[in-house]
């Protein structure tokens, strides 16, 4: 007797076990489940939507037995409302999605920009000539270009109003019909770059070096060019009113039709180290002390160097 209650026992004990050992796997396996089921998304939206309807079958037969015209009359007013629900969200889920990805599009080009900003090369060059052109395609104009090895870099048309270009190299580049407003280009090196036409009003060129740079038809309005090399800069149809030009260099600067009315900072000994001052624009102080002084500078000048420089 003592026997068969021990064995009894021990069976017992060993089916309990069995039922908690079988108790945890299965719970395991269900916290497992619950762990997954919101990483996968058209799951967690399946579960949902299956416990929604089971849940709304339910509570709705007592109104489908009783009433079912009046049911199917609600049931037609709400699909409708949620046609149109699912209409608005539609659109606002679109452009969510679509300026989410032009957020890290700008912000990869950014900081593609950002890694090639201090190489000398011209792998980087084009790589960041490339980004600029892209960003400008999503309408962003300020762009981070501080110290840009940007030398005999093809800009022509690109918009880069309020940027920090300051230290950038760009010798020998071409910014034809650019937009450079508010742009900081201090102590940035232009030496026979061509800027014909591009914009540059309320730029700061301070230190600048824009030895031999093609600039016709520039407007540099209101624009701050204090210490800037300017010479031999082709500055045909510039305009520079009310900009900043004290110290500025125009050794065999050619300012023909060049516009510096209402430009501060500037002197008559300062404008006489230019090429050509033939046609242009000045205040009539300025403009009369220069021609006492130095009435060859009103000559026309013959001037086959800005042909070759005019785009």
């Amino acid at each position: 007797m003592y026997e068969k209650t021990k064995i009894y026992s021990t069976m017992k004990i060993d089916f309990i076990k069995y039922i908690e050992n079988t108790y945890k796997e299965r719970m395991t396996i269900f916290r497992k489940f619950l762990r997954e089921v919101p990483e996968k998304q058209i799951l967690t939206s399946g579960i949902v939507l299956s416990f929604l309807t089971v849940l709304i079958g339910t509570l709705s037969i007592p109104y489908y037995r009783d009433d079912r015209e009046l049911f199917y009359e609600n049931i037609l007013i709400e699909a409708h409302g949620m046609l149109f629900d699912l209409l608005i969200i539609g659109i606002l889920l679109v452009w969510l999605n679509k300026n989410g990805e032009k957020q890290l599009r700008i912000k990869r080009y950014s900081e593609e920009i950002d890694d090639y900003r201090h190489w000398k090369s011209e792998e980087a060059t084009y790589k960041i000539i490339g980004n600029i052109k892209r960003l400008n395609k999503d309408k962003i104009t300020q762009i981070e270009l501080y110290n840009a090895y940007l030398k005999s870099a093809n800009l022509n048309y690109v918009d880069l109003t309020g940027s920090n270009m300051n230290y950038v190299v760009m010798d020998e580049a071409t910014l034809i019909n650019s937009l450079l407003n508010r742009v900081r280009l201090n102590q940035a090196s232009l030496k026979n770059a061509k800027i014909n036409k591009a914009e540059l009003k309320g730029s700061f060129l301070g230190g600048a070096n824009c030895e031999g740079a093609s600039m016709i038809k520039c407007d540099l309005e209101n624009a701050q060019l204090i210490k800037t090399n300017l010479k031999g800069a082709f500055l045909m149809d510039a305009n520079m009113k009310g900009a900043m030009l004290a110290g500025a260099d125009f050794t065999n600067a050619n300012l023909m039709k060049a516009d510096l009315r209402g430009a501060q900072g500037v002197s008559a000994e300062q404008l006489s180290t230019a090429r050509s001052l033939a046609k242009a624009f000045l205040d009539p102080e300025l403009e009369q002390e220069l021609k006492e002084k130095y009435p060859k500078l009103f000559e026309a000048s013959e001037g086959p160097k800005a042909e070759l420089k005019t785009v």
